[in-house]
């Protein structure tokens, strides 16, 4: 009898549903946990980027594993559905969660991602008889007047590749063969999905920008042409063209010394106070970063050891990251740190174009109007070929996950031709590119971040016009820099600028169209 009586409750256990205030309850802490441990996640990665080569963090992406696989809470929260609507939204983030970080902190793909990033921190390129960071060779292609010199840099790109890109390439199959274990989806699709986007409406925006800004960029390589004096435009002409107009003030104007100082006095006129985040200039393998460590409480920057404009370009773009993780009010951390990417990649290009605004350069950098007019011109002239260099980066990537076997030199080289209208000379250079190895498929966030970023600039002005103060900033936390993963993007966009996300407003800056012109199209 009594064996009978514990078999019939061992059975109701089994078909009984989950209660939803446990599960709530039990939700509640393990965000916790993992607030504190991707806490502890990135004050790691931030002394590994400054040089500190005896620290992994690996052990801390197994406990975060831990925390999101626990297969009998895992059933449970599938199971629950919640009455409260925002629970909801945090139950199916946690869900998402356990699948990314089943694949994305497996322990063999972490320790061959940390073997990538262990070897970009730490490698030096061979250029004549110098031996040179990542961000002196950038340097050097952005500013060296030497065209041989500046060749033989670019070409010195490509020994990253040999030394990184069969680990590049054995993380790829490793991420599709995780993908298709846990989601079974291919892992850029997977990715992309989590990311808030669409694969087919993704390559229709890249479509749509390449052919309505294809007569620009053609008078753009033309002009190349003509002012650097040059019959073919080659890839190590590309980025030095852009500097070539503001090199007479650069240094003057742009000091490195004073960036910091400038983001702060930049970020205050919209009554924003980023004294409290930690910023470092070091040597890094990437471009610099904004690290969302405790979200409104703790945040790092950490600025690459560039020169001029580019050196403030760099820095204000992270400024704006560490904004939105600094004013991000939302009130739960998978609903802090969910948001969509290239939501939170437009929070940092709308101060990052503030850069290039006159109304601010004349102010905070004493521009000229002159200059002011020159170093805007020139922006608008260099982003034209950065948004399409992005985008052939990204449908490189995709096309490298979708044929894991192929070859990643060719398929790069074959797409930047297209795209750039240079010849890439068969040269190996793709791995230069840091994302690949280690924040795979986030080169797409890039350039829908500054799709959105330009539609929040032109709702902006609209309201306040071109000279923003602290009522634009309100305007700005408000509806943006606030915001997570509690809307989607559509409702980001929608509440926000009053319309869905479109390309429009990114291709009439890139065509050059007056503000008023840009209305009435």
């Amino acid at each position: 009898m009594l064996s009978r009586v514990v078999v019939l409750l061992v059975l109701m256990g089994a078909s009984a549903a989950p209660d939803p205030a446990v599960v709530a309850f039990q939700l509640d802490g393990r965000e916790k946990q993992l607030e504190n441990l991707y806490a502890d996640y990135w004050r790691t990665e931030y002394k590994i980027a400054l040089g500190d080569d005896k620290l992994s963090s690996r052990p801390v992406q197994e406990q975060i594993r831990a925390v999101v696989s626990d297969d009998n809470f895992l059933a449970d929260l599938d199971k629950t559905r919640f009455s409260e609507p925002l629970l909801n939204v945090r139950r199916k983030l946690f869900l998402n969660e356990a699948i990314y970080t089943k694949i994305t902190n497996d322990s063999a793909l972490t320790a061959v991602v940390e073997q990538i990033t262990g070897q970009e921190n730490s490698f030096r390129y061979k250029v004549g008889d110098k031996q040179l960071t990542r961000a002196e060779i950038t340097d050097l292609l952005a500013h060296n007047k030497d065209r041989k010199l500046r060749e033989q840099a670019w070409r010195a790109t490509s020994q990253i590749t040999a030394a990184n890109g069969e680990r590049i390439r054995n993380a790829i199959k490793l991420r599709n063969e995780l993908a298709g274990k846990y989601s079974s989806e291919l892992f850029s699709i997977f990715l992309l999905h989590r990311k808030g986007l669409d694969v087919k409406e993704v390559f229709q925006w890249f479509d749509e920008i390449k052919e309505k800004t294809e007569p620009e960029y053609q008078k753009l390589l033309e002009q190349m042409r003509k002012d650097l004096g040059v019959e073919k435009i080659e890839p190590w002409d590309l980025e030095f063209y852009f500097s070539n107009f503001t090199n007479d003030f650069e240094a003057q104007k742009f000091p490195v010394d004073e960036g910091w100082a400038k983001a702060k006095e930049l970020t205050g006129t919209l009554g924003y106070d980023i004294g409290p985040v930690e910023m470092h200039v070091a040597d890094l393998s990437f471009g610099g970063a904004a690290y969302p460590v405790l979200y409104g409480k703790e945040v790092k920057i950490l600025a690459n050891r560039y020169s001029g404009i580019y050196y403030y370009d760099r820095l204000f773009h992270a400024t704006g990251h560490a904004l939105h993780y600094q004013l991000m009010d939302e009130p739960s951390f998978l609903l802090r740190s969910n948001y969509a990417e290239p939501m939170d990649e437009a929070t940092a290009q709308v101060v990052e174009q503030m850069l290039y605004r006159p109304e601010v350069s004349t102010k905070l950098f004493g521009l000229t109007p002159e200059q002011a007019r020159v170093a805007e011109a020139t922006n608008r002239l260099k982003m034209l070929y950065v948004v399409r260099n992005t985008i052939a980066d990204s449908l490189s990537e995709f096309e490298d996950y979708a044929d894991p076997d192929g070859n990643p030199s060719e398929v790069y080289n074959r797409i930047h031709g297209e795209y750039l209208g240079v010849d890439m000379h068969a040269t190996p250079v793709w791995a230069f590119n840091p994302l690949y190895g280690s924040d795979p498929i986030y080169l797409q966030s890039f350039v829908v971040g500054e799709m959105i970023a330009h539609q929040i600039e032109h709702k902006t002005d609209q309201q306040f016009g071109r000279s923003w103060g602290k009522p634009a900033g309100e305007f700005l936390r408000t509806n943006f820099y606030s915001r997570g993963a509690e809307q989607s993007i559509d409702t980001f966009m929608r509440s926000g600028t009053g319309e869905s996300l479109t390309p429009k407003y990114l291709i009439h800056f890139l065509q050059g169209v007056p503000e008023e012109s840009a209305a009435h199209k």
